[in-house]
């Protein structure tokens, strides 16, 4: 009888040992653990008064464990979170440093023209008003095509654009229109511009496809520009304005031109589906 008390006193020992280690561990991973700590009080009472505890013994062993639920949509450890808060100031708060209109308005113009040029540049079937539109480079200035040149379709496979009266523009006029994205080959003879219109064809679609992406990536170049010329003049008045004005400005900045480029993505892929016939 006496042994069997002594291995229930060792068990019970046991028992509070591993209590113990429970609540460690619960406590390492950071989660609130409540005890009922009458087990461990009535134990170490016999322990310490060596009395023997009843094999039958009924003592109480509960606890409750609260554990906390992950917040939604929390990052994972390591990771770094690439949203971008959003800045907004006003022109008041801004003042002379930049005008935040201009901004605006200089990467809506980018954008337009693309959505301009796939409108009436970048089609299935070529028309002489995609010739007309087209922009050319001189020295003397940048000028349309219409203002240069005479522009006739003789036949449905076939458009003449005739330079007799701006022959000195003609090898320009040649130049601009190779790098229309029409996928043209056009070529001279003396003062007039043949150019043939290629038959709607799988491989023709998916030129003007590659194409669609090119004028896109012409944008993204020139928002990317316009953003470092915006930031170079508001980093120039770091010495006359707060840091904090002058970071939040340029991140107001990177938030116009990232939702720029973004819609100039959208463009792309609505043209490239139209293209393709999808």
């Amino acid at each position: 009888m006496h042994m069997t008390a002594m291995n229930s006193l060792r068990n019970l020992t046991r028992c509070r040992r591993s209590i113990h280690e429970l609540l460690f561990s619960l406590q390492q991973s950071r989660q609130f653990v409540t005890v009922h700590t009458g087990i461990l009080d009535r134990i170490s009472s016999h322990k310490k008064s060596n009395n023997i505890v009843p094999v039958n013994v009924n003592l109480p062993l509960t606890w409750s464990v609260c554990c906390y639920a992950k917040k939604a949509g929390k990052e994972k450890k390591g990771k770094i979170s690439s949203k971008v808060v959003k800045v907004q100031l006003t022109q008041n708060e801004i003042g002379d440093i930049l005008d935040l209109d201009s901004v605006k308005q200089s990467m809506q113009d980018v954008v337009d023209k693309l959505k301009d040029d796939y409108l009436h540049v970048l089609n299935i079937r070529t028309t002489t008003g995609a010739f007309e539109r087209v922009v050319v480079h001189t020295d003397d200035g940048r000028f349309k095509l219409s203002q240069l040149a005479q522009i006739e379709k003789k036949s449905p496979q076939l458009i003449m654009v005739n330079m007799s009266s701006s022959p000195q523009y003609t090898k320009q006029v040649l130049k601009s229109l190779s790098e229309t994205g029409m996928n043209v080959n056009p070529y001279m003879e003396k003062t007039t511009i043949f150019v043939p219109i290629p038959r709607v064809t799988r491989e023709h679609r998916e030129k003007l496809a590659k194409d669609a992406k090119k004028m896109f990536n012409q944008t993204k170049t020139h928002l990317d520009g316009l953003y470092a010329k915006h930031t170079k003049t508001v980093n120039s008045k770091k010495k006359t304005h707060s840091e904090d004005l002058i970071r939040n400005l340029n991140n107001m900045i990177l938030d116009i031109k990232q939702e720029r480029t973004a819609e100039s993505e959208k463009l792309m892929e609505a043209k490239q589906k139209e293209l393709l016939g999808e």
